[in-house]
């Protein structure tokens, strides 16, 4: 070892030189690193015929969506036949009685201000803050 090598290679070596002393550890390690091997061997397998699927999938759903119109996203709203549909009965025919009309909805201008009482302001004291000091003896 004649040349300077980086820490890193150095490192590498020791660890090297304390396996060829310790058969043993060398065997559980060069175990573990062969099963790493083929886990990681079948992990890129399987990502590759997934890789696979998905190209095929897009391609077979990009045919027929480019095939189709386009769907509008709000519903045609027609406004005249709304106004005069008839309105909703269930069984007993009492809601279609209870719905509110127009009038009902609406508030009178006056109402509103009816509504709430004028309730006259009491003036609050404000009072200053009091301050609590504390002396520290040391």
């Amino acid at each position: 070892m004649g040349i300077a090598a980086p820490m890193e290679d150095q490192e590498i070596e020791v660890f090297f030189e304390y396996l060829k002393r310790e058969l043993e550890m060398y065997r559980i390690l060069q175990r573990f690193v062969s099963r790493t091997v083929q886990f990681e061997q079948s992990l890129i397998e399987r990502m590759a015929e997934a890789g696979w699927r998905l190209e095929e999938l897009v391609g077979q759903n990009a045919q027929p969506a480019m095939e189709e119109d386009p769907v509008p996203q709000e519903p045609e709203f027609n406004e005249e036949e709304a106004e005069w549909a008839p309105l909703p009965e269930n069984e007993n025919g009492d809601e279609a009685e209870n719905w509110p009309s127009e009038a009902e909805w609406t508030p009178l201008p006056g109402d509103e201000e009816e509504d709430e009482p004028e309730v006259p302001g009491v003036p609050m004291e404000i009072g200053e803050p009091v301050e609590a000091v504390r002396e520290l003896v040391l």
